[in-house]
């Protein structure tokens, strides 16, 4: 395994905390905890305990209150409200704190596609993001447009405009001519 890999685990809610915490001292989930885990998550993780990092909380509370202006959240006894920011748009937001300029590929969900892929790394459909209780994709899709018209950051591939035609970004050919990318001056 690569000994500069990191892992970088993002936490909503106390069980992922349990679940890092096995992960980091090899040991089991209890099954308590894994009723209340929404998707499938790995039983193990095998890199070292150096290797795991938290993303700072304070990025998921800023995304959400600051930048998408989600509500607080609300004590429920069961379910969620619709307001935790995907990892994808919390992604970006901590991009912006250690990047010099920030660019997109590939961003946005095309609902009226319900068959298209969800993601390019698996086979689900759209249709369970419409099931999605507690991400608001079309909030998050206003606030990337935004950002991409107001010159914030740039959208290589041109998804968020072709969601706009219909056309969902893993259905379309890739840009002719994509801008360079130069490094960063250290």
């Amino acid at each position: 395994m690569d000994s500069d890999l990191k892992y970088v685990t993002v936490i909503y809610k106390s069980v992922d905390f349990h679940w890092l915490r096995a992960m980091i001292t090899k040991t089991s989930v209890s099954l308590w905890d894994w009723l209340f885990f929404w998707q499938n998550v790995p039983v193990s993780v095998p890199i070292k305990a150096s290797q795991f990092h938290l993303l700072n909380p304070e990025i998921i509370r800023e995304t959400a209150l600051d930048l998408l202006h989600y509500p607080n959240a609300r004590e429920r006894l069961w379910g969620w409200d619709q307001n935790v920011p995907t990892i994808g748009v919390s992604a970006l937001n901590l991009a912006t704190y250690i990047c010099d300029e920030v660019s997109l590929a590939g961003f946005g969900y095309n609902l009226s596609q319900k068959e298209a892929p969800l993601h390019y790394y698996d086979d689900r459909p759209m249709t369970s993001m419409l099931k999605e209780a507690m991400h608001d994709v079309q909030t998050e899709t206003v606030f990337l447009k935004h950002l991409v018209t107001s010159g914030s950051i740039t959208d290589l591939t041109d998804s968020l405009a072709l969601l706009d035609k219909g056309i969902s970004f893993l259905d379309s050919a890739p840009p002719p001519n994509p801008p360079p990318v130069s490094p960063s001056p250290l």
